[in-house]
């Protein structure tokens, strides 16, 4: 197992991977010439030597170092030798990462419609504190009533609870409506409530 290279070993193998690298796109380097280069040389990247030589290009550039890539015939490594090279360069890795950032603006839109989804699913369902004070609004002259027409009588109770959430939070719609939704309670689950509990 090939231990992991110390801080001042890295520098070492830097200053050497740049000494390797030619100016010009012409005069590239494969990878894995690059990889023989350095092994003549007494250097092993270890187990994964293209992803290390990788890492190390990535360093080399945060330092400012023009490294560019080429993909085409002359696949490979090397110092930009013009502006004109570095500017090619730097607009394929900009086209680059866009097409690499169209699957997560895709999976990004998945997962806002999930979590709109899961929000909507819970605001549909009453919690067990929404059903209580449900029932608290519900008196025994109602009952006849709610038998005889459910429906008409859901939207009365929904009207009353509307109200005492008013009442609840000083006649703040807002926080009084969004007190509500927290429980579940709409129009809509109202009468699924009234059907669940009542119905017969």
């Amino acid at each position: 197992m090939v231990e992991p290279l110390t801080t001042e070993e890295l520098g070492i193998v830097e200053e050497t991977v740049l000494s390797l690298l030619r100016k010009g796109k012409s005069e590239a380097k494969p990878s894995r010439q690059i990889i023989a280069e350095l092994q003549s040389l007494g250097i092993d990247l270890g187990g994964d030597p293209t992803r290390e030589l990788r890492d190390i290009m990535h360093k080399l550039r945060l330092k400012g170092y023009p490294i560019c890539a080429s993909n085409d015939a002359l696949a490979g490594y090397f110092l930009a030798e013009t502006p004109d090279e570095l500017w090619d360069y730097i607009q394929r890795e900009i086209d680059r990462l866009r097409q690499q950032a169209k699957p997560i603006a895709a999976l990004k839109r998945v997962y806002r419609q999930w979590v709109n989804e899961q929000v909507q699913r819970r605001l549909t369902i009453i919690t067990e504190e929404g059903k209580q004070f449900l029932r608290s609004l519900i008196f025994d002259e109602d009952i006849k009533h709610l038998r005889q027409s459910p429906e008409r009588f859901a939207q009365k109770l929904f009207s009353r609870a509307v109200l005492s959430a008013l009442k609840e939070h000083n006649y703040l719609s807002e926080p009084a409506l969004a007190w509500l939704r927290q429980m579940g309670i709409t129009e809509e689950t109202v009468k699924e409530f009234i059907k669940e509990v009542y119905g017969r």
